[in-house]
Parts: structure tokens; C-alpha cells; sequence
């Protein structure tokens, strides 16, 4: 993943550099903090219940006529299944799998106060977890996760202050994080494929 990762930013700089020559490279930090409700795709439940924490810090290049933002997230990923009590049902279990992603996002700002981006996101497994029983999480039994999740990003801001934004992020897994199971099984009846919404604030701090 180090690899692709220097790929994709030695690409943002040269695309940077070549269709501005003239304009210096501008760099900005930036520190993102939030929530995130996510989902697992092939677990057989539905709906954005497992939440997490999300934080990390962002760079930001940009030129004249382009933006490019690069980051790395500490996030916590999963699913949780929700009881039914009206259908008799009170079971409740979920899954953690927390991950550094590393989103490299291509922005537009329409107007100097709100912005949209669209991106890849790879992200690297730190530690996958089970709690089927209310006791606490332990680690993931079954299935087997790979230890790098590729995705795809959408991302929407709107500026609060000339040091302060809002931001929500949207991702989803391209490929498969797990394989597909030989017969389904309870909580893994597809392969599993990440789905979350971030939400949060942004620290903006001055260019260079």
C-alpha cells in the first residue's frame, strides 16, 4: 500500500507542476475529527448502527486551478445488527474493524465557502473484532479479512470559520474485503465490503 500510496502523490504533484508552472505549490494543514456510522455489506443486516470515532491529519496541495487533499484517518469501522423486540427478536451483535485509511481526494470549490472532492481511499486493517454475545469485543474468528481495504470517496465541506469547516464523508469498498463464503452462514452470507459515513469537523491551518 506505501507504494501505491507514493504513486498516486508523485502523479498529484506532477499533475500539479505541469499545468501550472508559473504558480508556486501551496501546502495547507488541516485536522479532522468526527464520528463515523458505517455498515458491512454481506452480513446479512442493514443499516448505518456501528459507530466509531474518526481522526487524523490532512494535507492539502493546491495551484491555481487545482486541489488536491491527501490524509491519514484513524477510523473505526463494522456493523451492528439492532433488536426487533415488536417481532420477538432481542438478539444484538457487531463487528469493529478499525483501519488508518488514507484518503487522496481531487477537490472543487465552487465558491471559496463550500467544496466537493471525489477520490480513491485505500485503507490499512489495524485490528478486526467480534462481540456476538454483549460481553466485549474479541478478535474476529471468521472470515478472514485482507489487510488492505481499496475504496472509493465523495467528500462535501462547508466553511464555518476562516479556521473552522464541517465535513462529511462518504466511502465504499470497490473490492471485496473478505472472500464469498463457500454456503452462508449467520452474519456472513455475501463478501463483505466496507460502507460509512463520516461526519465531522476541520481544523484549517495557513499555507506556505
Amino acid at each position: 500500500m506505501t507504494r501505491t500510496v507514493l504513486i498516486l502523490l508523485i502523479g498529484v504533484l506532477s499533475s500539479i507542476g505541469t499545468s501550472s508552472a508559473q504558480e508556486p505549490i501551496r501546502f495547507q494543514g488541516r485536522w479532522f475529527s468526527g464520528v463515523c456510522a458505517s455498515q458491512i455489506h454481506g452480513d446479512g443486516v442493514s443499516g448505518f448502527n456501528k459507530f466509531g470515532l474518526t481522526a487524523g491529519p490532512l494535507l492539502v496541495l493546491s495551484s491555481k486551478d487545482k486541489i488536491w487533499e491527501w490524509g491519514l484517518l484513524y477510523t473505526q469501522k463494522g456493523s451492528r445488527k439492532v433488536p426487533n423486540p415488536k417481532a420477538g427478536d432481542y438478539s444484538t451483535w457487531r463487528y469493529r474493524f478499525t483501519y488508518v485509511d488514507v484518503p487522496l481526494v481531487r477537490v472543487w470549490k465552487p465558491e471559496p465557502w463550500w467544496w466537493f472532492g471525489l477520490g480513491v481511499q485505500p485503507s490499512l486493517l489495524l485490528r478486526a473484532e467480534e462481540d456476538f454475545y454483549s460481553v466485549g469485543y474479541s478478535d474476529l474468528t471468521t472470515p478472514s479479512l485482507r489487510n488492505v481495504d481499496v475504496g472509493l470517496l465523495a467528500v462535501l465541506g462547508l466553511e464555518y470559520t476562516d479556521h473552522l469547516a464541517l465535513e462529511a464523508r462518504l466511502s465504499q469498498s470497490a473490492l471485496p474485503i473478505s472472500e464469498r463464503p463457500e454456503a452462508p452462514v449467520m452474519r456472513w452470507d455475501n463478501f463483505l465490503m466496507n460502507m460509512a459515513i463520516q461526519a465531522g469537523v476541520k481544523i484549517l491551518f495557513g499555507s506556505n
